[in-house]
């Protein structure tokens, strides 16, 4: 069931495990699709879990079209994807692909390419984010985009690995977020903007790519950390979280 009826892929993360025998602490680490429609009572129920940091990880028309709805009694910093990320992060490079490759091979080509630069895209944040955290005044953090899936997929992956949380735990709360949201639902709106823009009907098939919480798009943004920067250690080491800033979130956010 989820806690909120506004956003309906907000969710904890679970006590997952890390080496060690130890484990995430739970409450800690939040992440959601948009929260444009939060209910008053859902507000009331985001109170007490004392959120400090919000990434918001739209692009700044997203931001425009469904701003964020939050209780005013549980003031939250809110670190934004930097304007220079929106084209490449949001919709466009999944049209521009769809023009020249329709159907659903081009569809997960898309995909895997996204998946691929996702990396790079949310350095700043992820770097802004995690120097939040280290200090001690930014936890507990929510991660979220539009629907929360992606480009929030890949956000707290990298978070939890840079936790030492195992890759297998890692993925599984990846694809938890299809039990979470009505993907049918989100694809159909996609479907409807990507028609406008195309100008044809989208076929099943390329909504079926599109949609999907695929291990293999999570996969394809860890190759691109091992190609590019020799691995996890050496992409946080990029962003300017080092190996004691690393010591010092594990011990925040483990048990």
């Amino acid at each position: 069931m989820s806690l909120l009826a506004g956003a309906p892929n907000f969710r904890a993360v679970d006590p997952l495990p890390a080496g060690g025998g130890r484990r995430l602490r739970p409450g800690l680490i939040y992440r959601s699709g948009a929260l444009a429609s939060l209910t008053r009572d859902d507000t009331a129920a985001i109170e007490p879990l004392g959120i400090k940091l919000i990434c918001d990880l739209r692009s700044a028309s997203e931001r425009r079209r469904f701003p964020t709805v939050w209780p005013a009694l549980a003031p939250a910093r809110t670190i934004a994807m930097p304007a220079e990320s929106d084209r490449e992060a949001g919709m466009q490079p999944l049209i521009d692909r769809l023009a020249r490759e329709p159907g659903p091979d081009g569809a997960r080509r898309a995909m895997l390419d996204l998946y691929g630069s996702l990396p790079r895209l949310l350095a700043p944040v992820l770097q802004a984010a995690l120097a939040a955290a280290a200090s001690g005044w930014g936890i507990p953090i929510l991660l979220h985009c539009h629907v929360g899936k992606d480009r929030t997929g890949v956000a707290v992956a990298l978070i939890l690995t840079a936790l030492g949380i195992e890759r297998a735990a890692i993925t599984t709360d990846y694809q938890e977020t299809a039990n979470r949201i009505d993907i049918a639902v989100e694809t159909r709106h996609f479907a409807r903007t990507l028609g406008m823009v195309l100008g044809r009907a989208i076929d099943p098939g390329t909504l079926d790519q599109l949609g999907r919480t695929d291990p293999a798009y999570l996969a394809a943004a860890f190759g691109a950390i091992d190609q590019i920067w020799g691995g996890p250690a050496g992409y946080f080491d990029a962003i300017g979280i080092s190996a004691s800033g690393r010591e010092r979130l594990q011990a925040l956010f483990l048990d």
